[in-house]
Order: structure tokens, then C-alpha cells, then sequence
């Protein structure tokens, strides 16, 4: 099954994803946010805590729903303050995945359901 894939997303935010089933990610990694500019509701997406360069045949991850898309600027205090733009999505969790191939934006993942 060939879908879209999240990559390096905090494994405490993924684990939260895990028990509850529904989540929304705020999203502002560049390599991530240009996925998340193609994402419509319904797409699948392969979310997992592995960098996309380190990301190999059979690295594990979880399969989730989009519900919701909403691109939108943010405000990023620090030294001096910067506004971003964020991507804010909501999945629902369909299952586990492995990823079996991988290629630009998208990911080859054999699926699982929970």
C-alpha cells in the first residue's frame, strides 16, 4: 500500500496517538510540512519517530486516517520572535505499519490493524 509519510515526530506524541486513537499534530519540520500541504481528508499516512534519511525497509511506524488539515501561521518565541507556518493535522489511528519501500514523499507500508 503506497501512502504519505510523517517522519522524526516525537515518540511521546506518537505513543499519545497510540492510546487514544484520535490526534492532532502540529507540524513545522520543512520536509514534513510539504507532505502535509498535499494531505486531504482521507489520505493515509505512515507516522513514525525515525529521521527520513534513516528510514529503512521494515522500520516500524503506525498507520493513521487524515480527519482534519489546517495550514496556518505560528509564533515561535526564542531570541527574537518568528512566525511560521504550521501545518496542524488529525488523524485517526488505523493500525500498525512496517515500511517495505521507500521513495520521495511517499512510503511503500505493509499494514496491520490494532
Amino acid at each position: 500500500m503506497r501512502v504519505y509519510g510523517l517522519f522524526g515526530i516525537n515518540e511521546k506524541a506518537i505513543n499519545d496517538f497510540i492510546e487514544n486513537h484520535v490526534k492532532t499534530f502540529t507540524i513545522i519540520n520543512a520536509l514534513n510540512l510539504e507532505t502535509v500541504k498535499n494531505l486531504k481528508e482521507g489520505d493515509l499516512v505512515f507516522i513514525t519517530s525515525t529521521l527520513r534519511e534513516d528510514l529503512r525497509n521494515g522500520t516500524e511506524g503506525v498507520l493513521g486516517r487524515v480527519l482534519n488539515v489546517k495550514l496556518s501561521p505560528q509564533l515561535i518565541n526564542g531570541f527574537e520572535e518568528k512566525e511560521v507556518i504550521a501545518g496542524r493535522v488529525q488523524f485517526e489511528m488505523l493500525g500498525f505499519a512496517k515500511c517495505v519501500n521507500v521513495e520521495t514523499i511517499h512510503v511503500e507500508v505493509a499494514f496491520r490493524m490494532y
